[in-house]
């Protein structure tokens, strides 16, 4: 019954539109009322749950990545990447794929990468005669991949779940981003064949990419700075995320000069009103995360599932179908606290590398970024393009299959996200 009056009260709230953040502190509440609990936990639960210093890297990484972009690094990423490739068939395409992947190394936001790439890029693909709505489609799953490659903010909260290392979490992360984004290169080439969408502007010459790629260096250099530093052990992940800040306020302001005084409070504002979004969803998360454990819930979830199947890559295949499935109705950070819980003793049960199924549980949550009704990038990228929702909708059902195969290739191929791991 406690079991029915959590997560029934959260589907009626859903139902109902209510909130996600809001909905799933009112069924906590609804829980811990039908058990007699005293509600005194809560807010002890909530300060709780964000008074964690790995959560300082969320709000840097996101102002980093908002200072990069008003400093003119996401248009020199483009410039680069259309200069080496911008002139042969779905060229603009490719660049789409390949500039999003720069830029999610900065960013670690989706929803960002499809802002800063997708208001340059959807106009540009249009003026050449792609179709609109595919290059709205194209720059949204383009942009999930801010999901998977690191520094990426999801894989950030998986790892303060579950106690896993962010460092290794975002060392997993970049192969599997690297199939995602090939697999969509794949996709562009046979569309853009069968269309002949080809840049007429002709193949650009040495000169001009060496000058698109000094233009570009300062920006290059930030995931290599960032990510560098993690990896030899010289930063920890939050360390990591304030010079990101600074090294971006620096190349924005001074090098680029194009960071502004009302550009720079712009950054400020949005990565604020981000901010405070993901820590309201974090905090009644953690209540509701903590009421599954405290009354039990996650324990009896577990022996069910493992009477089901004992193979782990059924178990994966299961775990795989329920996370697309939420990622249909609810946002990242929301899935990972709700469902963690419920599925980390059951991998651990069946042996699962926990690093591997991070990855599979992020990848999983990116394309839920571009499926709808909720899909995010699908309304930014639908906002940019000028498209209606229903068109972007219908162009992006083929790439969602060809990421599907990326995501079955991660789950199957463990090798995939431990490669890089000592």
């Amino acid at each position: 019954m406690v079991e029915l009056i959590l997560f029934g009260s959260l589907a009626v709230m859903i139902f109902i539109n209510i909130p996600i953040a809001i909905g799933l502190g009112l069924a906590s509440i609804a829980t811990l009322i039908y058990v007699g609990s005293p509600l005194g936990v809560v807010p002890s639960m909530m300060q709780a749950t964000v008074q964690k210093f790995a959560l300082l890297t969320i709000p840097l990484f996101i102002l980093a990545g908002a200072i990069m972009d008003k400093g003119g690094i996401s248009r020199r990423l483009i410039n680069l990447a259309n200069s080496m490739i911008g002139s042969v068939h779905g060229g603009l395409g490719y660049v789409a794929v390949i500039a999003a992947m720069f830029f999610a190394a900065i960013s670690g936001s989706g929803t960002a990468t499809v802002a800063a790439m997708g208001s340059i890029l959807i106009p540009a693909m249009a003026k050449q005669g792609y179709d609109r709505g595919f290059a709205s489609a194209l720059s949204a799953i383009s942009g999930s991949m801010g999901t998977i490659i690191p520094p990426s903010i999801t894989f950030i909260i998986y790892g303060m779940i579950t106690g896993e290392s962010i460092g290794d979490l975002f060392l997993a992360g970049i192969v599997p981003g690297i199939v995602f984004g090939l697999i969509l290169c794949i996709l562009v080439f046979v569309v853009s064949k069968k269309n002949d969408w080809k840049s007429e502007d002709g193949k650009a010459s040495l000169n001009e990419i060496g000058k698109a790629f000094f233009d570009a260096l300062w920006g290059l250099l930030s995931p290599v700075i960032v990510l560098g530093g993690i990896y030899t052990g010289l930063l920890t992940p939050t360390e990591a995320a304030a010079v990101a800040v600074i090294y971006s306020f620096i190349v924005g302001a001074f090098i680029y000069k194009e960071l502004t005084l009302k550009t720079f409070w712009e950054a400020l504002f949005s990565t604020g009103k981000t901010t405070g979004i993901i820590l309201l969803i974090i905090m009644n998360a953690g209540i509701f995360s903590w009421v599954l454990t405290q009354q039990g819930i996650a324990p009896r979830l577990t022996e069910m599932a493992l009477e089901l199947t004992t193979n782990p890559y059924i178990m994966l295949l299961i775990i795989n179908f329920v996370f697309l499935c939420a990622g249909c109705v609810m946002d990242n950070t929301s899935a990972l606290f709700i469902l963690v819980p419920i599925i980390l003793p059951i991998a651990q049960a069946l042996d699962i590398n926990l690093i591997h199924l991070g990855v599979v549980l992020v990848l999983n949550l990116s394309i839920g970024q571009v499926t709808p009704p909720v899909g995010p990038n699908l309304y930014v990228a639908a906002d940019i393009g000028k498209v209606a929702f229903e068109n972007i909708c219908r162009r992006i059902l083929p790439m969602l299959g060809v990421s599907l195969i990326a995501l079955l290739l991660v789950t199957f191929i463990p090798w995939l996200s431990t490669c890089l791991i000592k």
